[in-house]
């Protein structure tokens, strides 16, 4: 990443309006201590926060403006990931949650080291220490407690961002005492630019027709790039569209899609994590609409299913709801130590299960 991409605003697309958010507290001396970035993944939520720190990092610029040079010691710090007053963390590779160890220290060194105790040392050559937790609605149980300490008693010259994707997964006693600041999907003419801006698509044929299948998520885009990964997520889509579900064809046809995008262990572990947040973009988009918050549901198996669904009808909602709740529950861990077509099987037959719940 170069300086420019680090420490200025020229290569991040939309959230105008969060960017004037905090330009509105920076010029009124209210900058907070947490903050809490809520929105899909995939849409530039932790480059905001890169950006942000970097404008509060920079000893070069007005300190009531949201801008930074690009070109100081500090911002090329920044830029090599190197600056010792910034602190990242997030999901591990191949990791489904973000493990204690890395907020607090492992048994040997707890209290004495991760981010939580890197946040509470004094800076090092700024005024203050800022800290971005990507992934945090991906926490271990313990890892909530350890971070809920920080926030009651806050370093004085600390900032902490957490990003997340669900706002629902972050435990209320967390997000009480964070400002939630949320944040809308991409525009699908920026989703299509950046896409061959950063040559994921070949041409812009190819952008175009991965970014419209990509709900303005960057993450999804690039996924939309290989045609077999578009045909699991349509046939996925396909049979949740039908209620109540049928599990035998539908997992005939999603196991068969899946297997057919790669051999390797780590890459079908990974496909059918995707499987599942395909799933929870589905269901998600249909609680939107039966709740009356959204008209005009991008995914058009969405808009079909709720078709033949009554808009304010609870007990349809609780069973939507229910589906939901398995997804998630695939999407932390998936596939733990079983064969994971085996795990597949399971979970669309909990689906299938969920979805006849209410009915006679």
């Amino acid at each position: 990443m170069s300086v420019e991409q680090a420490s200025s605003w020229s290569q991040l697309r939309g959230h105008q309006a969060q960017r004037e958010h905090f330009e509105a507290i920076l010029a009124a001396g209210r900058l907070g201590h947490a903050y809490l970035l809520v929105g899909p993944e995939g849409i530039g939520k932790r480059r905001f926060a890169r950006c942000l720190s970097a404008c509060l990092l920079c000893p070069d610029t007005d300190p009531t403006l949201l801008e930074a040079c690009g070109q100081c010691r500090s911002c090329k710090q920044i830029a090599a990931g190197s600056h010792p007053d910034l602190l990242e963390l997030g999901l591990p590779e191949g990791k489904n949650v973000v493990p204690i160890s890395l907020l607090v220290g492992d048994r040997e060194s707890r209290g004495r080291a991760g981010l939580c105790y890197d946040l509470s040392l004094s800076p090092m050559e700024h005024t203050r220490r800022v800290a971005i937790l990507d992934d945090a609605d991906h926490l271990e149980r313990d890892g909530y407690s350890a971070l809920l300490k920080t926030l009651e008693e806050p370093p004085t010259h600390s900032i902490l961002f957490l990003v997340a994707a669900s706002e629902t997964e972050i435990r209320d006693t967390i997000r009480s005492r964070c400002q939630l600041v949320r944040f809308s999907a991409l525009a699908q003419s920026d989703v299509a630019e950046l896409l061959v801006e950063t040559q994921v698509a070949a041409d812009g044929d190819e952008a175009e027709l991965a970014a419209g299948l990509a709900d303005g998520s960057m993450v999804t885009a690039a996924l939309m790039v290989n045609p077999e990964m578009r045909s699991l997520r349509e046939t996925l889509y396909r049979h949740l569209s039908r209620l109540p579900l049928d599990p035998l064809p539908m997992t005939e046809e999603v196991v068969a899609g899946w297997e057919a995008l790669g051999s390797d262990s780590h890459s079908k572990r990974i496909n059918a994590t995707w499987v599942a947040r395909f799933a929870i973009e589905f269901y998600r988009s249909v609680l939107r609409v039966l709740s009356g918050a959204d008209d005009t549901p991008a995914i058009p198996e969405v808009a079909k299913l709720c078709g033949t669904l009554a808009r304010g009808d609870w007990a349809m909602i609780d069973r939507i709801a229910s589906m939901l709740d398995r997804c998630l529950d695939a999407e932390r861990d998936p596939m733990a130590n079983v064969m994971l077509p085996l795990a597949l099987e399971a979970f669309i037959d909990d689906l299938a299960r969920r979805s006849r719940i209410g009915t006679t």
